[in-house]
């Protein structure tokens, strides 16, 4: 229970009560602590229990030898004295973590977690053993003894490389909070007793008593908010390009439901879903962001997956929904011997060849292990990166490859389909593309801001405005801060 000096709302992350900074070296052991505590009732009672009237703290019960003892940092003794043990529950934590590790655990993979840091044996250590939903190569959430601060590893084989850099680490208290704003939102929940039955649900991620879902309600009404929110701050700009001169509305390509093809866009998808919610919206302009418009009718049911009975694409095209949509239209002038360069880059994000690009939520349908079908991808006519400058959310640069450990060496590349995305891992789930809320938001506040600016058909500015992303001067203006 919070004391009379704490914050409203405390131990959750709000605005009035955010992240406390304890300075260098230091944790928020107690808010750690109470998070944890509260993940663990939560799941006790998802299974139909109770919490003991006095748990045993993680210390108590586990009873550290003196060789582990000492080699953990005071702030992070202090939140295993006040993290409750985990004996009542016998089940993960949550979906992508299991328990907090035996004494004898913690230091099990201390080689692997000091790659490229062999100098400071025992900065590094598992904190929670991952939960399995995978069933393979999976890691679990790491702790730093250094920078206080810890990390989600999906796959034990990035290990070496995230423990070499400062990407994706983050204050466990932001970590666990997280988690807990997944169970509120419904996007993991406890269980049903239908459970037979969702195992055969291979849209469906189970890992008992959790169970995690492709979309939510509040998914679907962010995403149609900021929809609808990027288009009033274009219309409103529109207007008063054109002032007294008759506005037309038009149609979005998607305006009618019932004519929706079943194969790209089956009815329990969020892309359904989503088009569905903005099928009523009518612009009278045409580009949304610089370069990227509303498709045509044409243009819209001429999607990269057509065919779900003779598909080319072994990974593709094998069921309703296993498909790109593009959303979005991307005007390019580039010419056929620079497209044909972007083969490679496009394959090893969509695995088409050529695709065309555009805006685009991908798959529609995702399948275990994957779980956020409200994912996209803007794919550029041209790549960013080498410049240095662009970022992914987790602070990675956008131009280094994942297996280079040293940035100051590496060489960077461009790559055309990488810009708002997360990086090698967001540091508190497994790894997914940018949920599309987040970077229709953006674009709304581009246009808010006066970054973008607008005539008479929209945005203007062709995508070469894009360019920008990856300027000493611009970044962070095409930067999306992390989250899950």
């Amino acid at each position: 229970m919070a004391s009379s000096d704490t914050p409203p709302g405390y131990p959750r992350i709000t605005p009035s009560s955010p992240i406390r900074d304890f300075g260098p070296g230091r944790m928020d052991y107690e808010r750690c602590a109470a998070l944890h505590n509260e993940l663990l009732t939560r799941v006790v009672k998802a299974k139909g229990g109770s919490m003991p009237p006095a748990p045993p703290s993680w210390w108590e019960a586990r009873a550290p030898p003196p060789e582990v003892a000492d080699a953990l940092h005071p702030s992070l003794i202090e939140f295993l004295k006040r993290a409750w043990d985990e004996d009542v529950l016998l089940k993960p934590l949550f979906f992508f973590i299991g328990a907090l590790k035996f004494p004898e655990g913690f230091f099990e993979d201390d080689v692997r977690y000091s790659f490229g840091l062999v100098d400071e044996p025992g900065r590094f250590l598992k904190l929670y053993q991952a939960a399995g939903f995978r069933m393979g190569d999976d890691e679990g959430l790491l702790f730093d003894q250094k920078s206080m601060k810890a990390s989600f590893v999906e796959d034990y084989n990035d290990t070496k490389y995230i423990t070499s850099h400062e990407w994706s680490w983050m204050p466990l208290e932001v970590i666990l909070d997280s988690y807990l704003q997944m169970i509120d939102e419904g996007k993991v929940t406890a269980i049903p007793a239908t459970l037979p039955e969702l195992r055969r649900d291979f849209t469906v991620g189970v890992v008992e008593p959790w169970m995690i879902h492709q979309y939510t309600k509040t998914d679907l009404e962010r995403a149609t908010t900021a929809f609808k929110r990027l288009i009033h701050a274009i219309e409103s700009r529109v207007e008063n390009q054109k002032k007294d001169k008759p506005i037309a509305l038009l149609d979005l390509p998607w305006h009618d439901p019932a004519i929706y093809n079943k194969d790209i866009l089956p009815s329990f998808s969020f892309a359904h879903e989503f088009l569905t919610a903005i099928s009523a919206c009518k612009v009278s302009f045409r580009y949304i962001a610089p370069g990227i418009r509303f498709p045509t009718t044409p243009e819209f049911n001429n999607q990269p997956i057509t065919d779900f009975v003779t598909s080319p694409h072994r990974n593709l095209g094998q069921f309703p929904g296993n498909c790109p949509l593009r959303l979005f239209q991307v005007d390019t002038d580039t010419d056929t011997e620079t497209a044909g360069e972007l083969v490679g880059p496009c394959d090893y994000h969509n695995g088409i060849h050529n695709i065309t690009p555009g805006f685009y939520i991908n798959p529609v349908v995702e399948r275990w292990p994957l779980f956020w079908s409200n994912g996209c991808r803007l794919f550029l006519p041209f790549g960013i990166g080498r410049q240095g400058w662009a970022r992914f959310s987790n602070g990675q640069p956008l131009g280094l490859r994942d297996g280079d450990l040293d940035f100051e060496e590496a060489r960077l590349y461009d790559d055309p389909g990488a810009l708002y995305q997360a990086g090698i891992t967001n540091g508190i789930t497994n790894a997914h593309l940018v949920v599309i809320d987040k970077v229709l938001n953006n674009w709304a506040e581009r246009v808010e801001g006066g970054d973008w600016e607008v005539d008479g058909d929209g945005v203007r500015g062709g995508i070469e405005k894009f360019r920008e992303a990856d300027t000493e001067e611009h970044w962070e203006k095409y930067w999306i801060p992390p989250s899950w």
